[in-house]
């Protein structure tokens, strides 16, 4: 018997290769066109009139042939890369997709859109005329809220010549798009928490790094000689294991009363902690995470943010 999850696996892949297909549809100026190709073509029948079935012929002619010249201008276009950066809620952004151009041939008419329903209200973005073949593309997105949203579908289309028909080709992806808490709150960072030994630890290790100076630091571990050269104020940090200073940010000590004004007060002391490089754990009622520093360990944070009580998409 077959296994299901490889069944499960053929049919993704299936599906993944039917939609990598161009598609011809027509437009609504092609539909008026032909309607007005057999309107002629009947006038002329009925009054024998030659001019009038040579000019039916002609826009027959061009309805059949734009079809092609449509096809040859995009076959060679396909998706190459996505490249999402997260973003806050309800801010403008955009999403960089680059596009390969086989041939390097000037494309003319040639857009791009998301088809998924959360991005049910974003315009198309238009590509440039380019004969690189490596294109760029900007897709302007609506704001959104908190949250992981997939995108699951974008989709390339083409009506040149006249628009009477358009060529489309949806393209399957993976890539998925994190947009956290809008940072916000004028709520004082809390104080960090040290165990007793903590200096005694430090001391004990090897000399880190130096940060700006904390209130509570201790006086012995005042970098001198950078103040005297700087003029600011840095304390010496040593890796001493674990009785380090620690900022614990919780959900329980933002004092908003609505939950998404706690989740951005959350995020503005994120970024306060990251941008000062203090070592914080985040507390949220259903996840812990550890104390740590750097652009690793402010992602993840964030993305816990993000999908607190939310489900991914």
């Amino acid at each position: 018997m077959l296994n299901a999850d490889a069944v499960l696996a053929d049919k993704k892949t299936l599906t993944q290769k039917k939609s990598r297909n161009w598609r011809l549809k027509f437009t609504s100026f092609g539909a008026t066109w032909l309607l007005a190709t057999l309107v002629l073509f009947i006038m002329a029948a009925n009054y024998s009139n030659n001019l009038l079935l040579f000019i039916a012929l002609v826009l027959l002619a061009i309805l059949v042939n734009t079809t092609w010249i449509t096809w040859l201008n995009i076959r060679q276009l396909s998706i190459n890369t996505l490249q999402l950066a997260p973003i806050f809620a309800q801010h403008k952004a955009s999403i960089n997709v680059q596009l390969s151009n086989g041939k390097g041939k000037l494309t003319p008419g040639v857009s791009i859109a998301l088809t998924d329903q959360a991005f049910s209200n974003t315009v198309a973005a238009e590509l440039p005329l380019s004969t690189e073949k490596l294109i760029n593309a900007n897709i302007a997105i609506k704001p959104l809220k908190r949250g992981c949203f997939a995108l699951n579908s974008l989709q390339l289309s083409c009506n040149y010549p006249i628009g009477l028909w358009r060529w489309q080709k949806s393209t399957c992806s993976e890539a998925k798009l994190w947009v956290y808490p809008t940072p916000q709150g004028k709520q004082a960072l809390p104080k960090p928490k040290a165990k007793q030994g903590t200096y005694l630890k430090r001391e004990q290790g090897d000399f880190s790094h130096v940060r700006t100076y904390q209130r509570g630091d201790s006086m012995n571990h005042i970098a001198w000689k950078q103040m005297a050269r700087t003029g600011e104020v840095m304390t010496k940090e040593f890796d001493g294991g674990e009785g380090l200073r620690q900022t614990i940010l919780s959900l329980q000590d933002a004092k908003q009363a609505d939950i998404e004004a706690r989740l951005s007060q959350l995020c503005r002391w994120i970024l306060d902690c990251h941008q000062r490089q203090l070592k914080y754990a985040l507390e949220l009622p259903n996840q812990t995470i550890a104390a740590a520093q750097g652009e690793a360990h402010k992602e993840v944070c964030l993305q816990a943010l993000a999908q607190y009580g939310l489900a991914i998409k």
